[in-house]
């Protein structure tokens, strides 16, 4: 097993909160349905086909229904989401990266390839702190115009969501390689498979 499911849930928890709401919202599947929410009432009019749709619906979700947000003032600029709830927001879409390079192997070596080989070991090692990404990195690696997306959905600025993709990137591989070089590619897509199926089964 890796770890992704408890780093996923983990940012969904901080998103809520701190995670107070413990309504048998046990794992990550109950931690997501609390962040989701109530996705069907509020996002009948989007396609829930691909990467846009699972973006708008979580998005959706945590612009809509939860005012509990009341700490969106630390967040970015303009809008109703905080800083924690756009690291959920950039997820899927960190994920959908992953796979669209033909899973986690290729990933890692697109990001070697862009000159991130020592961030990438520091990431993969279980024992080290892993060095941070910059935005600039991430830039070149993300399709503007799904990050464009994220940003139009989050009410954020851009630069907000390449912050958030840098904070999360390494902590997603990190959490994908818990044996290091060791850990197995097929269990890390598999579980890949299953967070983004997760997030996309919450839209009705």
């Amino acid at each position: 097993m890796t770890n992704l499911a408890s780093i996923v849930e983990g940012l969904a928890k901080q998103a809520l909160g701190g995670g107070q709401n413990n309504q048998s919202s046990s794992g990550l599947g109950g931690v997501l349905g609390s962040v989701i929410g109530q996705l069907g009432n509020n996002n009948n009019n989007q396609s829930s086909s691909g990467l846009g749709g699972v973006l708008g619906s979580v998005v959706g979700s945590l612009t809509g229904g939860s005012n509990n947000n009341q700490n969106a003032e630390q967040g970015s600029s303009g809008g109703g989401l905080n800083a924690q709830s756009i690291l959920v927001a950039v997820v899927p879409l960190i994920l959908s990266w992953i796979q669209q390079q033909g899973g986690l192997q290729a990933a890692l070596d697109k990001l070697r390839g862009a000159g991130l080989t020592s961030q990438v070991q520091s990431w993969v090692d279980p024992s080290a702190a892993g060095d941070n990404v910059s935005n600039s990195h991430v830039q070149g690696l993300f399709d503007d115009q799904d990050v464009s997306q994220v940003a139009n959905e989050t009410n954020s600025e851009k630069s907000d969501v390449y912050s958030a993709i840098s904070t999360v990137l390494p902590q997603i591989i990190n959490a994908l390689t818990p044996q290091g070089e060791q850990s197995d590619n097929k269990e890390a897509n598999d579980d890949i498979k299953k967070v983004l199926g997760l997030v996309s089964g919450f839209i009705k």
